[in-house]
């Protein structure tokens, strides 16, 4: 009886040792970022999905604490018409282009395009390469002009 026990509890333990680790979660594997002071989005969000309202956003434009704005369309895009004080850096040269951002790479970043795809590409390039508090701006171009906030529209040089 004690030899079938010993090798009871001999087989339990190499099974327990053999068997594989449980996959880790998704959120412990997404990398999180503390929310800024300014009370945007609950802390512990991964930081490519916060998000920022049109609202939110134009409110801290008037302030001197605003955030980068990266609009991320192309030039042609953002001459006709983007958020006052954006900066302009297409998506397709970010990743070559990220010392002309203001600040380090704790700065908060705003970063939009015309609809959001050419945004989350942007945002994997800031948060890949260090940047802590990217954000998303929620509707992008289309719900900031939808909702009526202010655009500056370049003038022609002709």
């Amino acid at each position: 009886m004690k030899l079938r026990l010993s090798a009871l509890a001999t087989l339990i333990l190499l099974l327990a040792a053999c068997a594989p680790e449980p996959p880790a979660t998704e959120q412990a594997a997404t990398p999180t970022a503390a929310a800024p002071e300014t009370g945007l989005e609950s802390a512990q969000l991964p930081i490519a999905t916060a998000t920022v309202t049109g609202a939110e956003l134009a409110a801290r434009l008037d302030g001197d604490d605003g955030p980068v704005v990266l609009d991320v369309r192309t030039e042609a895009e953002f001459a006709e018409g983007h958020i006052p004080g954006a900066l302009n850096i297409p998506h397709t040269e970010l990743a070559a282009r990220l010392l002309e951002l203001p600040g380090d790479r704790s700065a908060e970043i705003i970063v939009h395009c015309r609809s959001g795809k050419r945004a989350k590409t942007a945002e994997a390039i800031l948060v890949g390469a260090g940047y802590q508090r990217v954000y998303d701006l929620e509707g992008h171009m289309l719900g900031w002009t939808e909702a009526g906030l202010p655009v500056t529209v370049e003038e022609s040089g002709s």
